[in-house]
């Protein structure tokens, strides 16, 4: 593990900005899955833990966004954003395996659309067909 931790740190700092925040991405979604099991598990605390680190990396997401560059897109994302928050937080509190699901179900999309424009963007995958 304490290889693998290293390897994530140096992707991360040798990223470009899209490969990072697609690491956000996929980091939320981890602490989300990881958290509801934890739940299922009966673990509370590591499952409380685990939404709030989820939380963190989302509202960390949340303050990325620029206004300038594009208003409408950033407005529904930053209510996005605050609902998966919210309801992480929620999660931790109330122990709930099932708030951080409605969190994940809100953030899939979203994480995947990100992701998809990257690799788009990057030459990785072709655009949809403009047929």
């Amino acid at each position: 593990m304490i290889g693998l931790s290293a390897y994530r740190r140096t992707n991360v700092s040798t990223g470009s900005a899209p490969q990072i925040m697609v690491a956000l991405f996929q980091a939320a979604l981890a602490n989300m899955r990881a958290s509801t099991a934890a739940f299922e598990r009966g673990e509370l605390k590591a499952g409380s833990v685990l939404a709030g680190k989820a939380a963190a990396i989302v509202l960390g997401l949340h303050g990325t966004l620029k206004d300038e560059v594009a208003p409408d897109l950033c407005a529904r994302l930053k209510e996005l954003y605050t609902f998966v928050a919210w309801r992480l937080g929620v999660a931790g509190c109330k122990f709930s395996a099932q708030h951080v699901r409605e969190a994940e179900r809100v953030f899939v999309p979203i994480a995947s659309a990100f992701e998809k424009a990257v690799r788009v963007s990057s030459g990785t995958a072709s655009p949809p067909d403009q047929g």
